[in-house]
């Protein structure tokens, strides 16, 4: 569990976690829906993304632009993402003025206006956000190796939807999803900073206890995706975008409940975190074949995906690279990271832990996130497991998951 922190659940499901901290005068809220791009119904992708932005758009006690407004006049923050398993949206203020985001909160969940204005404004705002990931040359890559890995997973599609879906949402479709699963025993309320867990419980109890619970509303039980995950076997996907030639390489990671993805994790650090890393060695370094390489891997609700990116220097042939990481790749698999590579990966992933909760609002969106998607206690055993990861464990995950042959995604953007 993260260190002080109270996990309570009100009669009507809502899960509330409270972390007093004193590091500063602030407060830091967030409020997660178990509510993302992959529980949208057939032939309205978008819906989820759509509904956060109409969420600041009016709701009974606060017209269209006041929530930026009030905020602003505080001095406070506040924003939101939609991905594919969940939305989340966070305020921070002073700690004299914090229950403000309380009352917008419960207010967006009692009583969204989604005024057809303000739908056909908004509709226009991410069409313009569609055209933006469509004329940048990674968004597009990024979104076209997603399609070719995950064919029958939500995984596969855009969070922003189509245009042609974009145009079959209207309010009654907005609304059935926000009646569905903007429910409090779909979401998690986290709190931390500047307050009394006490005092803070009983302003959340007062405000959100009188909304009263559904019974088999939410989508506790539609968690699982009964489709094929990953495809099989390697695929190839190019583009012609831009001026320079751009790689990503998608390959399968395990859920991240699994203890398979904290290992992953340390594998890929070795692989491409930092310039003592495998890949930076062999493509910028000492190739000299690439301007820099990066590697990633998403922590999903369901089976998600590892990625290599890297940007090509002039005149570098595409297969000069690819043939660098199916070698670094197979090196992976065939022997465990020496004992010095090892020590690095896990100081730069400790370090990389401690620093994502050093403040109050990256501790209110790492406990939303995790009791969200699995439990309070997932960072933790994350942690654990990356302190006491063994090498025989390291070859393990390497021989499961970074195999290009079993799953993987080779995607370029070429010049034009």
């Amino acid at each position: 569990m993260i260190p002080q922190a109270e996990l309570h659940r009100l009669e009507n499901g809502l899960k509330v976690i409270l972390v007093p901290s004193r590091r500063a005068p602030v407060v830091a809220h967030a409020i997660a829906y178990g509510a993302g791009a992959r529980d949208e119904t057939a032939g309205h992708g978008g819906t989820a993304h759509f509904l956060e932005h109409m969420m600041f758009k009016g709701s009974a006690e606060f017209g269209a632009g006041e929530i930026d407004r009030l905020t602003q006049d505080l001095g406070g923050s506040n924003n939101a993402f939609t991905n594919h398993d969940l939305t989340l949206y966070y305020f921070s203020f002073a700690a004299d003025r914090w229950t403000l985001a309380l009352d917008i909160e419960l207010d967006r969940m009692a009583s969204v206006l989604l005024d057809p204005h303000e739908l056909d404004s908004e509709r226009r705002v991410i069409l313009e956000e569609i055209s933006m990931y469509e004329s940048e040359p990674w968004d597009a890559l990024d979104q076209a190796v997603h399609r070719e890995l995950f064919p029958e997973h939500p995984y596969g599609r855009s969070v922003l939807g189509t245009r042609d879906e974009l145009a079959q949402i209207d309010r009654e479709v907005l609304a059935a999803f926000h009646g569905r699963l903007y429910r409090p025993e779909n979401a998690v309320l986290s709190i931390v900073g500047d307050m009394d867990p006490q005092r803070a419980l009983a302003e959340v109890q007062e405000r959100f206890g009188k909304i009263p619970a559904e019974p088999g509303a939410g989508r506790a039980s539609e968690r699982a995706i009964d489709k094929a995950g990953h495809r099989q076997g390697s695929s190839r996907v190019e583009r012609v975008q831009g001026e320079l030639s751009r790689m990503l390489v998608a390959l399968p990671s395990p859920a991240g409940s699994s203890p398979d993805h904290a290992i992953l994790r340390l594998l890929l650090a070795v692989l491409g975190s930092g310039r003592s890393s495998r890949l930076h060695r062999a493509l910028v370094d000492e190739g000299q074949r690439c301007v820099w390489v990066s590697t990633d891997v998403q922590e999903t609700l369901d089976a998600g995906v590892t990625m290599i990116a890297a940007e090509a220097l002039p005149g570098v042939e595409p297969g000069e690279i690819e043939n660098s990481v199916r070698l670094e790749l197979a090196r992976l698999r065939a022997e465990p990271p020496t004992a010095e590579e090892l020590a690095r990966a896990r100081r730069m992933e400790v370090a990389d832990w401690l620093f994502g909760h050093e403040r109050v609002n990256q501790m209110a969106f790492l406990a939303a996130t995790a009791c969200t998607l699995f439990d309070l206690d997932h960072p933790m055993r994350y942690m654990d497991t990356l302190l006491e990861a063994r090498p025989e464990d390291l070859l393990r995950v390497a021989q499961l998951y970074l195999d290009p042959e079993i799953s993987s995604v080779f995607g370029w953007s070429l010049p034009e």
